[in-house]
């Protein structure tokens, strides 16, 4: 199947029909699937978009195509069409509980439809409507317990279940439910022993609360628990945390972790391990070197033809690191390094899971990699080196353990593009970097009820703000230390460091090209520090670059 993969208007419609329908008709079609998810990451739904529901949903089966740009994709589509566009449509005109209350009636048809629960149980739901939809439907559950009598409606708790874990308990809990939560007399035995009833209780509880933390590590046989829906999702939820266990326990300590603000954002990140990724649009292997072409000559890509040592500084749990383990190819050594041993677990757990055996974790800070005496042909640190005190220090780090002629990819947040977030200290309600979980949902949710175009709305567009650890990470992160481009420049002219571009959509680099004609095609960062001044919002992500020692 071969079909060009437009960006945006109505070739890249007919093209995810294409594939959709492609799947429907052949489900076990990998390419297929690949593509589509490509197109999906690109092209934003409307109400003429065509798809086949069923082709949609093959393309989750698939392990190593992303299942998030999947559950956007499927939520658009879905959200124009009956019954969730009935059920919006009710929650916005007669508030959400009303809509909730379609459970039992006509809107019973939203809990069978196999693509919804595909897209609950695989993905992050990043629509706010959605969530509301989501969060008024679990409080009807649990005040209403009765409704789990009923088939559709047990299995489809399951599936909240299933997305609740996915977005790590996120939603917001009236009073109401909290009350009602301190009510239920869990019985875990009982559970474990067949008593429906008990499981029915355990379910309830568990919209609410972490599977883990209400059973610990302990393992336990589950092939008595009732519902079946219910003992599937604890036994997905029990190997998983058993997987991570145990790859915590042989994790090696690389260096010590004596800086405070170190130890600091440890903390944070072994509290809420960021981001807990469920699927990986997995690259070619040993595809690395195509996409480094843009910036890199022949010559500077030498280094990584044969084997070859990369370094992931701050792994967090490892998406990243698996990625570039993939893309630079077997034959590459990838050390993933990161100050919390829980993220790393995770990110070994899905190494293991996806097969990537060119990976090693460890755990070790950036500021203490002098100790190891280790040296790198290429140097990936994204999103790390603005939580330190002092970035550039991490960075020299950094630098000295590159290879002459190694290459680098960095990311840091642009000081324009996070003065929203700066903002919201000002806020009364901000509830720091110190709040814990329940200050953090009732925030979260207040940003979420405020107009768009008032400050902190604009949050809600990212996909941080839909978990509870990338909400974290966005607005309360322990520490935060922006840059700007200037200081960027400097500090690479001291350090003898040559820009090779920023890693940017095409449609920002053709505007930049459009601004400054006569540069080469990676720019300078003079001119860029400029076309940043005049478009805030390139580096909302964070700049992320390629340069060269």
């Amino acid at each position: 199947m071969k079909v060009n993969v437009p960006l945006t208007g109505p070739e890249a419609a007919e093209a995810i029909e294409r594939c959709s329908r492609a799947l429907a008709a052949r489900s076990d079609y990998p390419e297929a699937a690949r593509l589509l998810v490509a197109l999906l990451q690109r092209y934003e739904f409307n109400v003429e978009t065509n798809i086949s529901p069923r082709g949609l949903k093959a393309a989750f089966a698939f392990a190593n195509v992303d299942r998030q740009a999947l559950c956007n994709g499927a939520l658009a589509f879905l959200k124009y069409r009956p019954p969730l566009a009935d059920a919006l449509a009710r929650g916005r005109g007669d508030g959400w509980d009303a809509a909730a209350a379609l459970l039992t009636r006509k809107g019973a048809r939203l809990l069978r439809n196999r693509l919804f629960s595909a897209a609950l149980i695989h993905g992050v739901v990043a629509d706010i409507e959605i969530e509301f939809l989501l969060t008024a439907l679990r409080r009807r559950l649990l005040l209403s317990p009765a409704l789990l009598v009923v088939r559709p409606v047990y299995e489809f708790a399951c599936v909240l279940i299933r997305q609740c874990l996915n977005n790590e308990y996120v939603f917001f809990a009236d009073e109401d439910e909290r009350a009602r939560l301190g009510e239920l007399n869990v019985d875990i035995d009982a559970m474990f022993e067949g008593d429906a009833a008990a499981g029915g209780v355990f379910l309830l509880w568990s919209l609410y609360r972490p599977i883990h933390e209400t059973l610990g590590h302990q393992a336990r046989a589950t092939d008595q628990v009732s519902p079946r829906v219910l003992r599937a999702v604890l036994c997905d939820e029990l190997e998983a945390r058993r997987m991570e266990a145990a790859h915590a326990d042989g994790l090696r300590r690389l260096t010590a972790v004596t800086d405070e603000t170190s130890r600091r954002v440890a903390g944070q990140y072994t509290n809420d391990p960021y981001p807990r990724w469920l699927s990986l649009q997995a690259p070619q292997p040993g595809g690395a070197k195509d996409r480094m072409r843009g910036h890199f000559s022949a010559d500077a890509l030498a280094v990584i033809d044969g084997p070859c040592d990369v370094l992931i500084a701050g792994a967090g749990t490892g998406r990243q690191a698996v990625h570039s383990a993939i893309g630079y190819g077997a034959g590459s050594r990838v050390l993933a390094i990161d100050l919390s041993a829980p993220s790393l677990a995770y990110g070994a757990r899905m190494a293991e899971t996806l097969g990537v055996a060119n990976l090693r974790f460890a755990i070790g800070d950036i500021l203490c990699l002098d100790e190891t005496g280790a040296r790198f042909d290429v140097i990936e640190c994204v999103g790390v080196l603005h939580h330190m005190a002092d970035p550039y220090e991490g960075w020299r780090a950094l630098l000295d353990r590159l290879r002459p002629g190694g290459l680098m990819l960095i990311g840091l947040y642009s000081a324009i593009s996070r003065q929203v977030i700066r903002a919201l200290s000002e806020d009364p309600d901000w509830p720091g970097p110190d709040a814990d979980d329940d200050g953090l949902r009732a925030y979260r949710r207040k940003l979420m009820d405020h107009a768009s175009g008032e400050d902190g709305f604009a949050l809600t567009k990212s996909v941080d703000f839909f978990t509870k650890s990338g909400f974290r990470d966005l607005a309360l992160h322990v520490s935060e230390r922006p840059c700007a481009i200037p200081e960027i420049r400097d500090f690479m002219s001291a350090h003898g460091l040559e820009f090779h571009g920023f890693s940017l959509p095409d449609e920002t680099l053709r505007a930049y090209a459009d601004a400054f004609p006569d540069d080469e095609p990676t720019g300078t960062l003079d001119h860029w520090w400029a076309f940043e001044r005049d478009n805030p919002q390139t580096f909302n992500s964070m700049y992320l670059f390629w340069c060269r020692k």
